[in-house]
């Protein structure tokens, strides 16, 4: 790919400073495949490699790399997860490209910066078979070619990018296929499965599985995708019942750094199957296809909840809302053991207007979301009037105002049917912070020490904007009864955790230098939010889909106990570490510049 002069020349500056370091190569090096290279590779894997073009070019005078979207389409779509996902270099958080080629009005953009690659892979292969995987992961790791692997790019820690790469795409394998009696490994037993591409999305699998009458343990998001979610653990609305996504896996198929074509199970390639099933994903090598545990489908939904603020200005209000909120927060192991999940949603200041107020209230302002399957509307009232009267209880009846939210009962399907670019939050800034809870942070505390951990935990860098904090109720029973078998490399305090807790806070300046708003944002969570986490729940984690991967600690986040075996484990199959992504197994050992794109060696 032809570069601009300046661009040439100031990666050529930047190149000297890393000299006497080891870096995968970028066009700038004399390693660097020459045209008529790409052309023979190209040929190689019968045509299917894509030079990186980025979709908002059209947004740009001239069109520079000559997208085929009208300008108009890109502005009013790149909001969806779903658009994203459909073109080849695409991701949902272009900050992680170092914003190099966005529309005008989107998050990142900046007049007269113009177009380019920047961040992202120079070139994609568009695979439709195992062939075009194997060798294309070959050529690149015996070049030292930077490997990223991108399934539908919905993803909050910028994994499935990188410049320089080459850029695995996987969504044309979308086969979905049942088999009601398929033979375990190692085990004299059989079970109702469905084989996966791991092109798939997780709404293409619901209404395959739909019409089979069965159900899978998937994310809520129907557009993301099966890769990415199951090889980080994955949680979603069955997870509470039936354990984490990575908890579902029977075998999968990988392709591995050096070409090699692998089925990985309980009795085959078992070091690499206990990695791929919550180690993380990106980093062992690249999945085609997962076979996954199904379920008989559960007769109903109900769903109930209340809402919950400060009645008026007074000091004694503002501390029944927060009063009010560790009350719920310390009930959320004895309601999931009662059978229900959903989420519990915090808002501060101008945030807490998404209740529909006209200004924002003192306090925390509170929403109760709650579900349960095969539940009736009676048993959903009698659980949610209980809480809500224990709520109540802490404003003494006359400081909190309290909404009651109509009980309903749906079918599973009508709760869990993919809805049409439904998720329309990608084309932004993500950020975030995370922790697993237990029982031991919820109930067995004092009130008094949880009430102060809820008020750290929502600090915002700007208190008047303030900030939301979310417990997703995802863990308990379900997670704990899996069989040890089918565990995996998930972080293991997710046997132990009752709610999935996430928040957010730092001010981002999303016109500046990506990098550093990455590093400033990442240094107020550190200052800020890492140690409420550190002190709230020392002995737990974070799930990495929705952490902070800039966290001191990420190792032991992401990772816990496992860390040192999944290392080995990765130095096996990818020994030419081709495949890096942020708070990834030895990404340590490498530096990422966003900005001049190189992915270099740490100095020793």
């Amino acid at each position: 790919m032809l570069l601009p002069n300046y661009i040439f020349w100031l990666l050529a500056l930047v190149a000297i400073s890393y000299a006497n370091l080891e870096c995968k190569i970028s066009p700038t090096d004399s390693a660097w495949p020459s045209a008529n290279q790409w052309s023979a590779f190209n040929r190689s894997i019968d045509g299917v490699l894509i030079e990186t073009s980025p979709v908002a070019s059209s947004c740009y005078p001239g069109n520079p790399f000559d997208s085929p979207e009208d300008c108009t389409s890109v502005q009013d779509k790149w909001s969806y997860a779903a658009y994203h996902a459909v073109w080849p270099e695409s991701i949902d958080y272009p900050i992680y490209t170092n914003n190099s080629c966005v529309p005008k009005g989107a998050t990142g953009y900046v007049k007269g910066k113009g177009c380019s690659v920047g961040g992202l892979p120079q070139y994609v292969v568009n695979a439709t078979t195992i062939e075009h995987i194997s060798k294309a992961m070959k050529w690149a790791s015996e070049r030292k070619i930077r490997i990223v692997v991108k399934g539908t790019g919905h993803d909050l820690n910028g994994r499935s990018t990188g410049a320089f790469a080459l850029s695995i795409w996987t969504h044309n394998f979308n086969n979905i296929e049942r088999r009601r009696a398929w033979k375990l490994p190692g085990r004299n037993e059989t079970d109702d499965v469905v084989i996966c591409g791991s092109g798939n999305n997780w709404g293409s699998v619901y209404t395959a599985v739909h019409r089979m009458n069965r159900t899978v343990v998937g994310g809520e998001d129907a557009t993301v995708g099966l890769g990415g979610l199951i090889q980080n653990g994955g949680h979603g609305f069955l997870s509470s019942h039936h354990g984490l996504a990575s908890d579902q896996v029977y075998q999968v198929t990988v392709v591995t750094t050096d070409g090699r074509h692998l089925i990985a199970n309980s009795v085959e390639n078992e070091d690499l199957f206990w990695a791929i099933r919550g180690g993380g994903g990106g980093q062992y090598g690249v999945v085609t296809e997962f076979i996954l545990k199904t379920y008989p489908v559960p007769s109903n939904v109900a769903m109930g909840g209340f809402s919950f603020y400060a009645a008026n200005t007074s000091k004694i209000s503002e501390t029944a809302s927060w009063n009010a909120l560790s009350e719920v927060v310390s009930s959320i192991p004895d309601i999931m053991d009662a059978g229900l999940n959903g989420n519990i949603t915090a808002y501060t200041k101008t945030r807490a207007m998404a209740l529909g107020l006209k200004e924002a209230p003192p306090g925390v302002a509170t929403v109760v979301g709650l579900v349960g399957l095969n539940m009736t509307t009676d048993r959903m009232d009698h659980i949610v009037n209980k809480l809500a009267a224990r709520v109540a209880s802490m404003g003494h009846g006359s400081y909190l105002n309290i909404s009651l939210q109509q009980t309903l009962s749906q079918s599973y399907w009508s709760f869990v049917k993919p809805k049409p670019l439904s998720s329309n939050s990608a084309g932004a800034f993500s950020l975030m912070t995370s922790r697993l809870m237990g029982r031991r942070e919820l109930s067995d505390i004092s009130r008094d020490d949880l009430t102060e951990y809820l008020r750290q935990a929502l600090v915002s860098e700007n208190p008047e904007a303030g900030t939301m904090l979310l417990f997703g109720l995802q863990g308990g029973r379900g997670p704990a009864q899996v069989p040890m078998h089918m565990h995996g490399s998930v972080l293991p305090a997710w046997r132990t955790a009752y709610a999935h807790v996430f928040t957010l806070g730092a001010s981002v300046n999303t016109t500046g230098d990506a990098s550093e708003s990455l590093k400033a944002a990442a240094d107020w969570y550190e200052a800020n939010k890492e140690p409420v986490w550190r002190n709230w729940a020392p002995n737990t984690g974070s799930y990495m889909n929705e952490g902070n991967p800039f966290s001191s600690t990420w190792k032991r986040d992401f990772y816990g106990e496992n860390y040192g075996k999944l290392l080995a484990i990765k130095r096996k199959f990818d020994p030419s570490e081709s495949l890096f992504v942020w708070s990834g197994v030895g990404s340590d050992l490498w530096n990422y510049d966003l900005n001049s794109g190189l992915l270099c060696r740490v100095a020793s």
